[in-house]
């Protein structure tokens, strides 16, 4: 009898750890679903600017009661401002670059790690055109859209790219010139291949996302850019 008491004891004890450590379901789909709309939102903004997009489209686009966009993010632009948080916090998680470590010591070293650079921000542009295509929408709209973003985000990455700029420049691995020029040249040459790829298929007949195009993208920004 006793013994029996000691497991069933034990069975509460490990019982109520398991349910400790379960993941609480409910919020990991809630979770979810924030997500879902999130990325529907980056798709819709992206394509039909903030104007041309309504909460219902990007209900719709993500498969979800309308109700649960006021539910997550109260309106429109409370949507907008999440999405493009959750765009920045995607390219922080996303382009994690190591500082220039002993390796870079040597030019050799400089340029391996200013191609590297270029790569990855390339490889990044061809898995979320909707990041350029979102932004070129707001920036030449110049609102306070615009301003919260720049000051939120776009300065500090902006600054960051031209913090790499001159020590590439210093070191003689990149071309003089002005940095913020500089900046806008790679970004550009980065990004654009993919913000209008449907120009690109009519034009040239071939896909800017498969992977030897991409590999060939990145062959000749690096060409480009580096010395």
């Amino acid at each position: 009898m006793k013994i029996t008491k000691i497991k069933k004891a034990r069975a509460a004890k490990i019982k109520k750890v398991k349910d400790i450590l379960k993941p609480n379901t409910r919020a990991l789909q809630k979770e979810a679903t924030r997500a879902t709309i999130l990325n529907s939102a980056l798709q819709i903004f992206s394509e039909h600017g903030y104007e041309g997009s309504s909460t219902r489209d990007i209900a719709a686009h993500a498969g979800v009661h309308h109700a649960l966009i006021k539910y997550y993010f109260e309106n429109k632009d409370s949507l907008w401002r999440a999405a493009v948080s959750f765009l920045f916090e995607r390219q922080a998680s996303e382009m994690n670059f190591a500082p220039p470590g002993a390796s870079t010591k040597t030019r050799e070293g400089r340029r391996e790690y200013a191609r590297t650079i270029l790569r990855q921000y390339v490889l990044y542009c061809a898995r979320h055109p909707e990041h350029a295509r979102l932004m070129v929408q707001e920036s030449v709209r110049d609102n306070d859209r615009l301003q919260w973003a720049a000051d939120s985000f776009i300065v500090q990455t902006s600054r960051s790219a031209e913090k790499f700029v001159r020590l590439m420049q210093r070191e003689g691995v990149m071309p003089q010139g002005s940095a913020p020029a500089m900046v806008y040249m790679m970004v550009g040459a980065a990004q654009m291949f993919y913000t209008l790829a449907p120009e690109v298929r009519r034009v040239w007949h071939i896909d800017p996302f498969d992977k030897n195009v991409i590999e060939s993208h990145i062959d000749a920004l690096q060409a480009v850019f580096i010395r």
